[in-house]
């Protein structure tokens, strides 16, 4: 189905309306009172004026009811996720989400359920359908390959035959024995391992090769260098008494992996090795609060220089070929790495240099034995079932995961992510309305005018920066909708040219696949960066601020309802124009802050402002530390490593309610909701954007977000953002120290 956003507040005030009675009646009698007093002529005017005063009064400031398709949706969305009975201002997110909880339990088959997951499910249903159905005429090659591919993963049957002998031929690719090594292969190296596995299946493992943008200088690529997790939660591996459950799943999920893999070996001694590793692994890695921080340094050395380990590293640095493992990752590329020219940056020095010295320090039969299961447990979920029922059992035990996900679902995404932008041509083509990408882009501008305006009106910030400021914001880029190249069917399939699909055999498809990606990212660093590129395909029901480009992305999978798309714009502004607000502002939290106009690490705030900021930011972030979930009554919300998303969440809101504002001054008088008519168009503003995070989550999925996450809680996002907002509490009438209008509010932007 198509949606289209009617602009109903800037319909003709053309109604027909006829005149009221009773009014009327009241002139009538009002000229009689007065007749002995003034004139026939004067009477007549009086009334008119009067009358005239009313039906303007009506006209402009009662709401005019919307009774179109799309609003009486909306209207009977809100109307069933409210929770009456629960004061507004005591807890707005159960007064405005409370009936959506109790009737939106999570599915067995997801660990949490929200209105993105919602969304997100609709859209898969709808790819679905595309991909299953009958070939048109003239379809693009590669929307073909896509529906090749999609045909090719839901044959399960074929995976059964085939069994572990691909993982097998795999392994041998690497260096690695078929079966769990049960002491060190005579010729492994770690260096090989990585370092071929890392071009031939995209596997980053103990640490992270990238190409991507100097930060620096955003016109250039640059090889990227960084750490990377061991495969399981470093929070988790940390703390081992707090997270007993979970390790000991862990433990449990490779011993029944390698049981089924070689009866033979130990899997009780293999799944100690993996785990003691992991954790030695999480132990030397750079806490992300540190790599948060302002302080976290990055380095920019040579080719030559990170081989020899010329910036201060231990002497164990020199144990390790270096130069073996870069020369590996770029093999077979057009790419060959100049030791002097060709220049490196490092992310994550100090993790580097001990890892060169846990590596010295440890047994060579469990460095490999690591390696092994990091390249079996990627790949064994394309084998045999037993091993995809295992991974269903960890999820179960772990998230709370109830029902296997169906395999066209799963099949579905997969092809998704292989390939998007031609799933793209086929979704807008069915499912979005053009004219829609036209009014998301006049919403953007709504915004951006009103950060600018708040930005104007800042007391902290000096000329300076305000004018430096406003000139990233004005910088900043939209991309909306979808690429308009992808429906050129020419230059849809020459990008994905050197997409290959092996039918009815899911395995050589993922590694021809996956070498073709790998080939094109690394072969980027002999080129200039794309500026004009999309960081997501138009399959994607999510929202993007980018860095690096400055650059905001609303795909089209988000361009849908509740989020967008509900027939009067009080909601959508304030849900979609909240998430537009919230992009925008990234550009300016804790992190985005860093990057200048043209998305280059660059200090470009002065002092004074930067003080101001810092202590801004603060107050956001002891505000969200003393929020916890009566879930897990003994985890707070992590307010140091959510900060850039509060942040986000609180400007965002500002910026589309002051949009909304400029909204109403052009369209006049605003609408209202059939069944709702006591709601003011700010009171429904609200609504709004508290009902587009109403969601249940399971324990389980709900720990990993407190301890892992860098968003809060749904309802924290809800409860957090409001009630540092006054204007929150005057379209409520919450008195000043109730819970949703306390007195202290933290402001940033």
């Amino acid at each position: 189905m198509k949606y289209k956003v009617k602009d109903v507040d800037a319909e003709s005030h053309h109604s027909g309306k006829l005149p009221d009675s009773k009014l009327e009646e009241k002139l009538e009698r009002t000229v009689r009172c007065s007749s002995v007093l003034i004139g026939a002529l004067g009477l007549s005017l009086i009334a008119l004026a009067v009358y005239t005063t009313v039906l303007v009064l009506t006209e402009y400031k009662t709401p005019r009811p919307c009774v179109s398709e799309e609003c009486v949706g909306t209207a009977s969305r809100i109307l069933q996720a409210l929770n009456k009975d629960m004061d507004p201002c005591k807890d707005f997110y159960e007064y405005a989400c409370g009936g959506w909880i109790k009737k939106n339990p999570v599915p067995d088959w997801a660990t949490s359920w929200d209105q993105l997951a919602r969304l997100r499910e609709q859209l898969v249903t709808d790819l679905r359908e595309l991909l299953e159905a009958d070939d048109e005429e003239d379809l693009p090659k590669s929307v073909l390959k896509a529906k090749s591919l999609y045909r090719t993963c839901v044959n399960v049957d074929k995976l059964e035959v085939d069994g572990i002998k691909p993982i097998e031929r795999l392994l041998g690719k690497l260096g690695l024995p078929p079966r769990p090594p049960q002491q060190a292969s005579e010729n492994f190296t770690w260096e090989e391992t990585t370092g071929t596995g890392r071009r031939l299946m995209g596997l980053n493992v103990l640490l992270s090769v990238q190409v991507a943008e100097d930060v620096r200088n955003t016109s250039r690529n640059r090889v990227v260098i960084e750490q990377v997790s061991p495969g399981f939660s470093d929070r988790y591996l940390l703390q081992p008494e707090q997270f007993a459950h979970e390790l000991a799943q862990y433990h449990k999920y490779i011993k029944e992996m390698i049981t089924i893999a070689d009866p033979d070996t130990d899997a009780g001694q293999f799944a100690d090795d993996i785990v003691e590793f992991s954790k030695s692994l999480a132990k030397i890695m750079t806490p992300v609060e540190v790599r948060r921080s302002g302080t976290h340094l990055f380095h920019e050395v040579s080719v030559q220089q990170f081989v020899q380990g010329s910036s201060g590293g231990p002497a164990t640095w020199k144990e390790h070929d270096w130069d073996r493992y870069l020369k590996l990752v770029f093999a077979n590329t057009s790419v060959t790495l100049h030791p002097q020219q060709d220049r490196i940056i490092v992310m994550d020095l100090p993790y580097l240099q001990k890892l060169a010295t846990l590596l010295s320090d440890t047994k060579p039969v469990i460095i490999e034995r690591f390696l092994w299961w990091s390249v079996f447990s990627t790949v064994a979920p394309m084998t045999l079932s037993s091993f995809r029922d295992l991974g269903f059992e960890f999820s179960r035990a772990v998230f709370g995961l109830q029902q296997r996900t169906p395999r066209w679902k799963s099949c579905t995404a997969n092809v998704n992510a292989n390939f998007g932008v031609a799933l793209s041509y086929l979704y807008v083509k069915r499912h979005f309305d053009q004219d829609s990408r036209q009014k998301a882009i006049e919403m953007i501008e709504d915004v951006r005018e009103a950060f600018a305006a708040t930005v104007q009106q800042l007391d902290w910030m000096d000329t300076t920066t305000r004018l430096k400021t406003l000139n990233k914001l004005k910088a900043i880029r939209n991309f909306v909708g979808f690429p308009a190249w992808l429906l050129t069917h020419e230059q849809l399939d020459k990008h994905y040219k050197h997409a290959e699909v092996v039918e009815d055999n899911l395995f050589e498809t993922y590694l021809k696949l996956t070498w073709a990606a790998i080939k094109k990212s690394l072969e980027s660093l002999r080129e200039k960066p794309d500026r004009n590129r999309w960081v997501a395909t138009a399959t994607t029901v999510n929202a993007f601020y980018s860095a690096t480009l400055n650059s905001v992305t609303f795909p089209a999978g988000i361009l849908q309802p509740p989020f967008y798309g509900n027939g009067i714009e009080a909601i959508n502004y304030g849900s979609i124009g909240a998430i537009m607000g919230h992009e925008v502002t990234h550009g300016f939290d804790d992190q985005g802050r860093r990057y200048d106009e043209e998305g280059n690490l660059k200090q470009w705030w002065s002092a004074a402002t930067l003080e101001h900021y810092h202590s801004k930011v603060q107050c956001i972030i002891d505000q969200y530390s003393k929020y916890h979930m009566p879930q897990l009554p003994n985890y707070t919300v992590h307010g140091f490593n959510t900060q850039g998303e509060n942040i986000a969440d609180n400007g965002g809101l500002r910026a589309a309610l002051r949009a909304y504002s400029l909204q109403r001054r052009r369209a006049g008088r605003a609408a209202a909701l059939p069944g709702l008519p006591h709601l003011s168009p700010d009171q429904l503003f609200f609504l709004g954007f508290a009902q587009i995070w109403c969601g249940n989550s399971t324990v389980g999925a709900l720990k990993s977000k407190m301890v892992e996450g860098v968003h809060s809680p749904n309802k924290i996002r809800v409860i957090g953002t409001l009630s540092n907002s006054k204007e929150f509490a005057e379209a409520w009438k919450c008195p000043k120290g109730s819970p949703m209008n306390p007195e202290h509010k933290c402001i940033l932007w």
